[in-house]
């Protein structure tokens, strides 16, 4: 029995693994590295730990489009988690189909991350990535439908575990007294695109470009970002690796159309202006429209923005630049100008700081199923998919949670079925709803068919 386990090197990837290899499952590890997160070298070491081969796979400009498009929106900020996940487990299927492997394995807790953890999310990551049954999940395994490995007796469902909630300390309990595994990974910071400081570049990235690519990504975090017009942006470097990084963004054959701004009679920053204005790339006698010329010397002032007044002011001829542009270099004279510090630095957002979560150890009898926001879901298809066949029926709901019903759960269910629908329910629904809340009988049906929520509270990102 061989599986692949979408592998981060994190205590959730590191404890499903082991769950796997007890019931005696060849694991092979995945580890996927997007434009926004590259943890391939924390996973190499903990795969060399566990005694697990480990591939790495990129997505690149795929990602991109899902990212400016993504079919099930975004979290708190830029966050396409459930278009994500998706990806992430269709690369896993291809591998699994590769080698002949014979399911795939995330780390994933139910309800422990509000936009793609919650049960009715993993049922769409399942489904959506076409491994459905043969996705297992071996710590809430036992709080979610038997998997095709457990149907057939592959894997012992009593040998897998029953975590939900957003708790920390239990997991890291389980490393320490069953595995005794004395270096815990920490907490990983999360994915940039949920970050208040990191989320508006990406939004102004979105929005001045129909489809950005991978080149487009990577130079969010080369500097600082200040956008000059609707056609123009600069970015300014604001230590030796972020110039290094401009200077490998300029000499990419994948680049979009810019030009490299290097300090030359002074210490300062690199300078990226990118701009359709700019000359192709190559272009041995680039021609600089006046337009473009207007770019350049706010990009040069830019530049003196951010650097030493006493450095670039020394020499007796003035501060200057090489102008990197097309193929070839020129030297420009850099000229102060007070109205460039009007020109904002894109880094800001509204939006409140996320606490970073305690971890703590859970007492020997902690219970796995801490109180999550699991209790009740709506599955909500895409209006442009909806038909009758992709209806959920409220049934699939019971049929899930009928152990968990209550006075409370029926309110919330209720609150739910409202927001779907975007109306209040009949007192005619809101009986029939309370007898099926009631009932052992599970053959009511109620379509619940609408569009998907963006900007729903219990959604809302890390």
């Amino acid at each position: 029995m061989k599986a692949i386990v979408l592998f981060s090197g994190g205590l959730d990837s590191l404890l499903a693994t082991r769950l796997l290899q007890e019931q005696g499952v060849e694991v092979v590890g995945l580890n996927i590295i997007t434009p926004f997160h590259d943890c391939s070298q924390e996973a190499a070491d903990r795969a060399q730990e566990l005694g697990i081969e480990l591939v790495v796979r990129e997505l690149g400009e795929d990602y991109m489009k899902m990212l400016a498009n993504p079919r099930w929106g975004y979290g708190a900020n830029v966050n396409p988690c459930l278009d994500c996940r998706t990806m992430m487990c269709r690369e896993a299927k291809k591998l699994m189909e590769e080698i002949g492997a014979d399911f795939v394995a995330t780390g994933e807790v139910s309800g422990q991350r509000p936009n793609s953890q919650k049960i009715h999310q993993l049922m769409l990551i399942s489904r959506e990535s076409g491994l459905g049954d043969k996705l297992v999940r071996p710590l809430s395994a036992k709080v979610l439908n038997p998997t095709a490995p457990e149907k057939d007796g592959s894997l012992d469902r009593e040998k897998l575990r029953s975590f939900t909630g957003r708790g920390r300390g239990k997991l890291v309990w389980l490393a320490r007294k069953d595995y005794d595994i004395k270096t815990i990974p920490q907490p990983s910071t999360g994915c940039v695109l949920c970050e208040n400081s990191y989320s508006p570049r990406v939004r102004d990235m979105l929005k001045h470009k129909a489809v950005p690519t991978v080149w487009d990504a990577r130079l969010i975090a080369a500097g600082r970002r200040l956008r000059l017009d609707e056609n123009a942006y600069c970015v300014v470097g604001r230590n030796q690796k972020d110039c290094d990084a401009l200077d490998a963004a300029f000499a990419s054959p994948n680049r979009s159309r810019c030009v490299l701004l290097y300090p030359g009679n002074y210490m300062g920053a690199s300078v990226l202006l990118v701009t359709d204005e700019a000359p192709e790339f190559g272009d041995e006698n680039p021609e600089i429209s006046p337009k473009m010329a207007e770019y350049v010397e706010t990009a040069g002032s830019l530049a003196l923005r951010f650097a030493n007044p006493e450095k670039y002011r020394q020499p007796a001829e003035g501060p200057t630049a090489r102008l990197h542009v097309g193929a070839v270099v020129r030297e420009i004279s850099l000229v102060e100008n007070p109205a460039v510090d009007a020109i904002r630095i894109v880094k800001e957002a509204d939006g409140p700081k996320k606490n970073a979560e305690p971890v703590e150890n859970a007492p020997e009898e902690a219970s796995e199923n801490a109180e999550s926001d699991d209790d009740f879901f709506v599955y909500v298809i895409p209006a442009e998919t909806s038909d009758d066949a992709e209806s959920l029926r409220v049934e699939e709901l019971f049929q899930e949670l009928q152990a968990q019903f209550s006075a409370y759960k029926f309110e919330s269910l209720k609150k739910r079925l409202e927001k779907a629908e975007g109306a209040p329910l009949s007192a005619d629904q809101i009986a029939r709803l309370k007898e099926r809340v009631n009932s052992s009988d599970f053959d009511f049906t109620l379509p619940i068919v609408g569009k998907f929520p963006e900007n729903d509270e219990s959604d809302a990102a890390e």
